[in-house]
């Protein structure tokens, strides 16, 4: 009987389609993510020193 190889087959099926799906399977409520700048904008022009 091939017994071993049916089972090595099923087992080998079975992790493919669990890679599929969790690779398929991915959060789609969050946002992307999107680059968070350093530091925030300054809400009026940092004066400059005259010389």
């Amino acid at each position: 009987m091939a017994i071993r190889p049916l089972i090595v087959g099923t087992l080998f099926v079975g992790l493919f389609v669990a890679l599929i799906v969790s690779i398929a399977w991915i959060d789609k409520s969050q946002p992307t993510h999107e680059p968070v700048p350093l530091a925030p904008a300054p809400e009026r022009p940092i004066p400059t020193p005259t010389q």
